[in-house]
């Protein structure tokens, strides 16, 4: 029952659609429902778990009731439930669907929906940017239309802690460093230009060199990942060696990462390496932390206040409702005054969380999260055994993710991508977003979410990332392509053409 193909475009000929379990594989199965646009009336979701996931991508989460849909004609029943459970609780719940009277029944614990199929050596398509090396060009003269912030990550220095999870002298550089190709014009390794280099952000002078590289290109500021575990903190240096050197040009704002850390990379998720719990005293503790960062001038505000950005609002699901309010009347107690808490669509929305009452607002955090595994490359070995699921065509990402910003209430601020590929860090399994990416697509990007903040009038926009070198997502110049990226994505904002050149 693994891995069964269903087709979308036949499900509109149903008048219900049952589905079975909102977890990882149900939650996919409803992202492309969404998507795709498919009509909400038709879709009955069960999960036993309804209480707390709310809504999702706009779907209601019903408790699991056998009796409700037996006599229902023309209906399909699809139990999507993660690969953690065994394929003996699939036939389980199978069978109480069946001695329900349910006659039309998917039981998967991977529905698979993908599109052309490749082997490994055969992949030669132009995998990333078809362009020539770009030297700068300084946009200081340029006026954005408006305000980006890029999502910046601190792991580009050494910890005691990774040191001992992943060995001495660990950073971000040494996945992505040592990353082989997959396939036949894979752009692997990804190496940094010279004018930045392999850096170390213990040194002050490295962010100060990485703001004025931003400036010149119209970066507002940064969002800057906040490891904050009840009052543990990890990789704190870069912030704060940027509140301590005041002459650093760059505003900023930070965004807790309320995760745990695993050892998911090397495929063992189960194993914690720090857990990320919500304990009693904790939204003191973590105001009392932030204040003297929102005490900076360069701090970044939404309407006087200062923001917060949640990454992860689905892992905090139970306590939104305690920690929220406690938030903001901890920062009025101790003078920080209202605060904007702004939660990160990744893939959950506010709506989804039912949650759209405690928060200011929410941003895309990228749009990775509307790739569509219709549209998805399998990438097969020799053997014919598939090493990943999630290889996508850029411009689908585009078109994907304009189809639902277009049917949004246009509230949420949007973020672009310059390319995503992640391979430094899984052997398989890997995604990788930017086939057939070109300087033009990325320019229709930026373009298209500037052109609707102005529209909405929205103040900000948001980019994946300043430097997630490891997850190929990085606006910093690199050795092949120079400063190509980056020069395109000042061009959109500023509203020039693609095709001006001021070298």
């Amino acid at each position: 029952m693994e891995g069964q193909k269903i087709n979308i475009s036949t499900l509109n000929a149903y008048n219900k659609i049952l589905i079975y379990g909102a977890g990882q594989v149900g939650t996919d199965f409803l992202r492309r429902l969404f998507i795709n646009g498919f009509d909400k009336t038709k879709v009955e979701v069960w999960d036993v778990n309804f209480k707390y996931i709310g809504k999702r991508f706009g779907f209601i989460i019903a408790k699991p009731d056998f009796s409700r849909f037996a006599s229902e004609e023309n209906m399909i029943v699809i139990i999507a439930l993660s690969t953690d459970n065994t394929m003996a609780l699939l036939n389980e719940i199978k069978e109480k669907f069946i001695e329900a009277g349910y006659k039309n029944i998917i039981a998967s614990s991977k529905i698979a929906m993908f599109g052309e199929s490749h082997k490994l050596n055969e992949f030669s398509n132009n995998p990333y940017l078809n362009c020539s090396y770009e030297n700068e060009i300084d946009f200081s003269g340029s006026t954005p239309l408006v305000k980006p912030i890029a999502f910046y990550l601190p792991q580009f220095h050494e910890i005691p802690e990774n040191n001992e999870w992943w060995g001495e002298g660990f950073t971000e550089w040494t996945n992505s460093s040592k990353a082989k190709p997959k396939f036949n014009g894979h752009y692997q390794p990804r190496e940094p230009h010279d004018d930045l280099g392999y850096y170390d952000l213990n040194d002050a002078d490295v962010i100060r060199k990485q703001a004025e590289i931003a400036k010149r290109h119209g970066i507002y500021g940064w969002c800057m990942y906040y490891y904050w575990f009840s009052g543990r903190k990890l990789l704190e240096k870069p912030i704060d060696l940027l509140l301590k050197n005041k002459d650093i040009d760059i505003n900023f704002c930070l965004m807790w990462c309320n995760e745990s850390w695993t050892k998911i990379w090397v495929g063992n998720q189960k194993e914690v390496l720090i857990k990320c719990e919500y304990q009693y005293d904790d939204p003191e503790k973590f105001i009392d932390d932030f204040k003297k960062y929102v005490d900076d001038e360069r701090y970044i505000k939404i309407d006087g206040k200062p923001v917060i950005l949640i990454y992860e609002i689905q892992n905090m699901a139970n306590v939104i409702n305690d920690i929220i309010p406690r938030w903001r009347k901890h920062a009025m107690e101790i003078g920080i005054g209202e605060i904007a808490v702004i939660s990160s669509i990744h893939p959950y929305t506010l709506d989804d969380m039912n949650a759209v009452e405690h928060f200011d607002g929410e941003t895309h955090f990228t749009p990775l999260v509307y790739a569509d595994s219709a549209d998805a490359i399998q990438l097969k070995d020799e053997q014919g055994n598939t090493v990943s699921n999630e290889v996508y065509r850029y411009e689908v990402i585009l078109k994907n993710y304009k189809r639902i910003i277009d049917s949004s209430d246009h509230k949420a601020y949007l973020s672009c991508v310059c390319g995503y590929d992640n391979t430094p860090r899984y052997a398989s399994n890997y995604t990788i977003l930017d086939i057939d990416l070109t300087l033009s697509h990325f320019y229709n990007m930026v373009k298209y979410i500037t052109e609707e903040a102005l529209a909405y009038d929205k103040e900000y926009i948001f980019m994946f990332a300043w430097n997630e070198w490891a997850e190929g997502a990085y606006f910093e110049p690199d050795r092949r392509f120079g400063y190509a990226v980056l020069n395109t994505f000042s061009k959109a904002i500023c509203g020039l053409p693609l095709t001006l050149n001021k070298e």
